[in-house]
C-alpha cells in the first residue's frame, strides 16, 4: 500500500464524502462455481477533517485479463461506524431488502433524492406484503391492481399495524417521494431528511416482521413451559411402578 493512501468513503460525522487516510487493506478473492472471478477488498483509515475511524468495502467489477484491461472496483460502501441495517426475519419481501440497501448506498453517495425514492419503493413491498388481499374466486390476479404506498399506509393505520405517530411520520414519506419522483425546481430534500426517513422505514420493518418473529416465539416458549409436565411429575412418573 502506498504511502498517504485515500480511499473515497462516507463520513457520518461530517456527513460528507471525505478521502480517509488508509491505514490498512485486505482482500478476498475466490472463484464462483462458474469459475468466475470475486473479490471483496476492505479500507480502514480515518477521516482527514474529523479524525472518525472508518471501514469500507468494495467489490471488484472488472479484472484484469478476464474481462477487462485493468482491474476496477465499485465504490466504497462504508461498513463502519453505523453500518447498513440488518434484520432476522426470513419474511421480509425481497424487493424491500434491495430497496433498503439501495437507499444506504444512495444516502453514502450523496443522492438524497434517490434515496428517498428508494425508501418509498421499501415501505410500498412492504405495504404489499402485509396487506395481501384475498381476491374472490372470479377475479384473476392480473384483474387485482397493487396497492400503492398512499393507500397501503392508510390502511396500516386502520388495521392498528402502526400507531399514529408512525401514520403522521410516513405520510411526510409519500411527501417526499413525491417529490423524488417528479421534477420540481424548488424541491429539497436534505440529507438529514433523508436519515430521518430511512430511520421511520427501519423501525415499521423492524416492528412489523422482526419483532412480530420475536414475539411468536416468545409466545411459543410461555406456551410450552406450561404444558410441559413439571420436574417432580417427570421424576414420579420414572420412580412409580409399572402396572403388571
Amino acid at each position: 500500500m502506498a504511502q498517504d493512501s485515500t480511499f473515497i468513503v462516507d463520513c457520518p460525522q461530517c456527513k460528507a464524502k471525505v478521502a480517509a487516510i488508509e491505514e490498512g487493506r485486505a482482500e478476498r478473492r475466490f472463484l464462483d462455481e462458474d469459475n468466475g472471478p470475486h473479490c471483496t477488498r476492505l479500507h480502514i483509515g480515518k477521516c482527514p477533517r474529523c479524525s472518525t475511524l472508518l471501514a469500507g468495502e468494495a467489490q471488484q467489477i472488472r479484472f484484469e485479463n478476464f474481462d477487462a484491461e485493468y482491474d476496477e472496483f465499485s465504490e466504497v460502501v462504508r461498513i463502519y461506524p453505523k453500518p447498513p441495517k440488518t434484520f432476522s426475519s426470513y419474511r421480509i419481501p425481497k424487493v424491500a431488502t434491495e430497496s433498503l440497501l439501495e437507499a444506504e448506498r444512495c444516502l453514502q453517495a450523496g443522492a438524497h433524492i434517490a434515496a428517498c425514492a428508494m425508501l418509498g419503493r421499501a415501505l410500498e413491498a412492504l405495504c404489499r406484503d402485509i396487506l395481501k388481499v384475498e381476491t374472490p374466486e372470479k377475479t384473476t390476479v392480473r384483474n387485482t391492481k397493487p396497492i400503492m404506498l398512499a393507500a397501503g399506509i392508510k390502511r396500516l393505520k386502520e388495521k392498528n399495524i402502526i400507531d399514529e405517530r408512525l401514520y403522521n411520520w410516513s405520510q411526510e414519506l409519500h411527501a417526499f417521494r413525491n417529490l423524488a419522483a417528479h421534477p420540481d425546481e424548488e424541491s429539497a430534500i436534505s440529507r438529514d431528511d433523508a436519515e430521518d426517513l430511512q430511520a421511520l422505514v427501519y423501525a415499521i420493518t423492524e416492528y412489523v416482521y422482526d419483532l412480530t418473529d420475536r414475539y411468536a416465539e416468545f409466545k411459543e416458549r410461555i406456551e410450552y413451559r406450561k404444558n410441559r409436565p413439571s420436574a417432580a411429575v417427570m421424576f414420579a412418573s420414572v420412580l412409580s411402578p409399572k402396572a403388571p
